[in-house]
């Protein structure tokens, strides 16, 4: 006997992975007669969503984010009402790489245990929860993997979602597992090794990695960046007249943007980091803020490292701002611009996304009424000139 008849996925994708699974567990639900609601975070009605929980399983699935679910699906949590005993389960994908006979896994981390725990306690019921191997599509740190390896890797992966979600549906909670035990032992290495790992992610490597982003020469602004971005973090910004993409901070890295611009024209600027690490951020900011950072240690009292690195965050983040703002304008210059590209390592790399996955399925139903508008009147604009 199923011990739920309805189900619920929540689902936070970047290139794709995270969806097939969801897709995965959608057909597998919906052969075995479970009425089945695939949504992405983004298109959540909670009241709504949550009307008739008694008998419904609810499941979120997203990619794992410096060992934890990305911003956008912790804000999520703690917006999810209250349940008592509603069914809660958590899927987080992690990057893995597959390198002709040697398979290297990814690590989920503390991501699922973080999602299990709010959902205790608000009420939930928490049947389980597990990491999953999907292809690593971290393009701003290596290239694609070959299509091979992305099969592999995802046949792999199948084959334990039908496992798991097996055990599911009859009843059996998925929580003292292997997979658990490997995903306890690297939050426990991280935690202890860097006890403030997830601040210090979302504080340092979260604004560096979305403050890195750029359009090369190949940018012939249609916007459609702006528009496929799951958390609105790209703007198209004017500066002598042409619009170009400009990053912000809401900017989670899920290289939706990279993997799937039909112009290859968003890159990571490697060499740009390394300029404003090493000539501005070291003379001027560590430099000149060290005896303000001692200073202001000295007075509250804190001798942590941790936590003076902490209040360095707060010359850092208005440092790596400003430094963003030249290094967006500068590249309007197209000799500066072919520079920054041609130092970069994504402008060699193969870029990524799922490849059963269109980027028409990954946005907002209403937002795609939206594209194929906004396209036909760019289409117009352009005949008319």
């Amino acid at each position: 006997m199923k011990s739920f008849d309805t189900a619920l996925l929540y689902v936070l994708s970047g290139t794709g992975n995270t969806f097939r699974v969801a897709r995965w567990i959608e057909s597998l639900f919906e052969q075995n007669g479970i009425k089945t609601d695939l949504k992405f975070i983004e298109n959540a009605d909670l009241p709504e969503d949550f009307k008739h929980a008694d008998r419904q399983l609810t499941t979120l699935m997203f990619p794992t984010h410096g060992f934890m679910p990305p911003w956008s699906m912790i804000k999520f949590l703690f917006k999810m009402p209250r349940q008592k005993k509603a069914k809660a389960l958590s899927i987080a994908t992690r990057g893995a790489i597959w390198i002709g006979p040697l398979k290297i896994p990814g690590a989920a981390g503390f991501a699922n245990f973080f999602t299990a725990l709010v959902l205790l306690f608000k009420g939930y019921d928490i049947r389980g929860f597990f990491s999953l191997d999907m292809a690593a599509n971290m393009n701003n740190l290596h290239p694609s993997l070959t299509l091979p390896a992305v099969n592999g890797i995802c046949k792999k992966a199948k084959r334990k979602i039908e496992f798991c979600m097996s055990r599911v549906m009859a009843g059996k909670r998925l929580l003292f597992t292997l997979n658990n035990l490997y995903e306890g032992i690297v939050t426990c290495l991280i935690f202890w090794l860097i006890p403030i790992f997830p601040i210090l992610y979302l504080i340092f490597a979260k604004a560096s990695m979305a403050k890195i982003m750029f359009a090369n020469n190949n940018c012939v602004s249609c916007g459609m960046c702006t528009k496929i971005c799951p958390n609105q973090a790209i703007e198209m910004k004017s500066f002598f007249g042409k619009k170009r993409p400009f990053w912000t901070y809401h900017c989670e890295n899920c290289m939706r943007c990279m993997g799937y611009c039909r112009k290859k024209a968003v890159e990571a600027g490697h060499s740009y980091i390394l300029l404003h690490t090493f000539i501005m951020a070291v003379p001027v900011v560590a430099n000149i803020t060290t005896g303000w950072t001692n200073a202001i240690g000295d007075i509250l009292g804190i001798n942590n490292d941790w936590l003076m690195v902490l209040v360095e965050a707060l010359y850092y983040i208005p440092a790596l701002f400003l430094s963003y703002w030249v290094f967006w304008m500068s590249i309007r210059i197209p000799a500066v611009n072919t520079i920054f590209s041609f130092t970069t390592l994504t402008h060699y790399f193969k870029r990524f996304h799922d490849p059963e996955t269109r980027v028409k399925s990954l946005v907002k139903r209403q937002k795609k009424k939206d594209i194929i508008k906004t396209d036909h009147e760019d289409m117009i604009l352009n005949s008319n000139k």
